[in-house]
């Protein structure tokens, strides 16, 4: 449920509770008025008796200015009114005129009579003729004024009762009226501050928190929400920043030692050729070279050197452009016998050159046809090869190359009976400038790139590389590569 339509509903909700809140209140409030009222007119009667003393005294009044008007002003009917007002513990005030008269065992004496007056004459100011109600000796004495029209000089009676209610009724009242209005407050409150909290503030508190480990460079940490909401959303969109933000950082470290590593390693790999050269070249100048055939000697080996330097920067140029995706490649159908056939005797004359035996064994079908750029399969061949050739430490140093076909892959393997290499160097053959530390240290020549150059010429074909070793025993290397691919991706550069 979205934070809008939430909020919607709360709002609603809100409203409809508080509504309910003013109306109850105002129940609340018009009840305990007349409540106050009632109790403290009725007294110690049931409210049946209370009611029918109430109607039988207007009625008498009522009789008597209609048909005994006389009777209105005459004290003995007055004390006789006074006395019937005693259960409500009350009494009567007379005015005629200027004259204020009390009736009744529980009247009051001239000075409630000045009380009464000034409350008449404050209620009269308010427009208020029927009902006054006199603070007198922290007592309430509500007076209802009734007045007889028909007497020529002008007669009220005031009817007075006590209506003070008791404090513990008052307190009690009170009480459960307060208590009703916060069991509906907290009827509202709750669910919002619930709804609030659980839906926008935590998941905020938990961004807000999530944005200051970032400003500090933290990034170890992950944002979670559950919540399908808008915050929810914004929450998971920041974890995936913070996750690509992460990776990116990653990468910029790992580009950034790989950077270290390679030049450090070019710096390695150029300056044992170049002190080579330095050192041939400083015979020559002063003199040691002092024969023909010395020369000679110092010229081929600064010659070789600097093949050696040619082809390592040539390595590096190529394997830039394979990083880049700037080489290209030509793909073409191509006769997988007739190439294994070309490539086999390509191989045999490197081979024999070093004194190593080569076997090979074709085990696709004669018809099959890959897709690939020849001349970089070659050189690819002639890498694993030669790698094999280069570390050989046998007395009986032996080659295999095997040829095969799994499901619609070419599958190709070099297999050597050299020294191999243990788990943890296979895991880095393919990296760039990496050669085991036990040969590093020897005079091996080449740049260490060979393999890396070969990794990056079979993932551009599609295939996959991988390297199996015994150490001590033997090294298979396994190339896999789709039979056909899209010959529109051809001259791709």
């Amino acid at each position: 449920m979205s934070i809008r339509l939430k909020l919607i509903l709360t709002y609603l909700f809100g409203t409809i509770l508080t509504t309910i809140i003013v109306a109850m209140t105002g129940i609340g409030i018009v009840t305990a008025i007349l409540s106050y009222l009632i109790s403290g007119i009725v007294k110690d009667q049931s409210p049946h008796e209370a009611f029918s003393r109430g109607i039988d005294l207007f009625v008498d009044l009522r009789y008597a200015e209609r048909y005994a008007p006389e009777e209105l002003t005459s004290p003995e009917f007055a004390a006789s009114i006074g006395e019937r007002l005693e259960p409500f513990k009350g009494f009567l005030v007379v005015r005629q005129g200027e004259r204020w008269e009390s009736y009744g065992e529980l009247s009051e004496g001239e000075a409630f009579l000045r009380q009464l007056r000034q409350d008449v004459a404050a209620a009269q100011s308010k427009k208020d003729r029927v009902f006054v109600v006199s603070a007198w000796e922290e007592r309430d004495l509500l007076s209802v004024a009734y007045d007889f029209p028909r007497i020529d000089d002008p007669l009220t009676y005031y009817l007075v009762t006590d209506v003070t209610m008791a404090e513990s009724k008052k307190s009690g009242f009170k009480f459960f009226v307060l208590l009703g209005i916060a069991i509906l407050v907290g009827i509202i409150l709750v669910p919002l501050i619930w709804i609030t909290t659980r839906d926008i503030v935590r998941p905020l508190r938990q961004l807000e928190q999530g944005s200051r480990r970032i400003a500090e460079g933290d990034l170890n940490f992950r944002l979670e929400s559950k919540v399908r909401n808008e915050v929810g959303g914004v929450i998971r969109s920041y974890e995936k920043m913070r996750s690509e933000l992460q990776r990116s950082i990653d990468v910029q470290l790992a580009l950034e030692e790989n950077r270290k590593e390679l030049i450090s390693n070019i710096s390695h790999d150029l300056k044992t050729p170049l002190t080579s050269i330095k050192g041939y070249v400083e015979g020559i100048r002063v003199g040691i070279a002092d024969d023909p055939e010395k020369l000679k000697k110092y010229v081929d080996v600064i010659y070789a050197k600097a093949l050696d330097m040619d082809r390592m920067i040539d390595d590096l140029f190529l394997l830039s452009k394979l990083d880049l995706e700037q080489e290209q490649f030509y793909l073409e159908s191509v006769p997988l016998e007739s190439f294994y056939r070309q490539t086999i005797s390509e191989l045999q004359m490197e081979c024999e050159r070093a004194g190593v035996r080569l076997t090979s064994e074709y085990e696709a079908g004669q018809e099959d046809i890959v897709t690939m750029d020849i001349q970089k399969i070659k050189r690819v061949m002639l890498n694993l090869v030669g790698n094999s050739i280069k570390f050989m430490d046998k007395q009986d140093p032996h080659v295999h190359v095997h040829f095969g076909r799994q499901l619609e892959n070419w599958v190709f393997t070099v297999t050597d009976n050299g020294p191999g290499m243990g788990p943890a160097e296979l895991e880095r053959i393919f990296d760039r400038f990496y050669r085991g530390d036990a040969f590093r240290n020897q005079n091996v020549a080449g740049s260490g790139l060979g393999l890396a150059i070969v990794k990056q010429i079979i993932v551009n074909h599609g295939g996959t590389i991988q390297a199996r070793s015994e150490p001590g025993q033997s090294m298979t290397v396994i190339v896999s590569i789709p039979m056909k691919r899209d010959s529109k991706e051809a001259g791709r550069a």
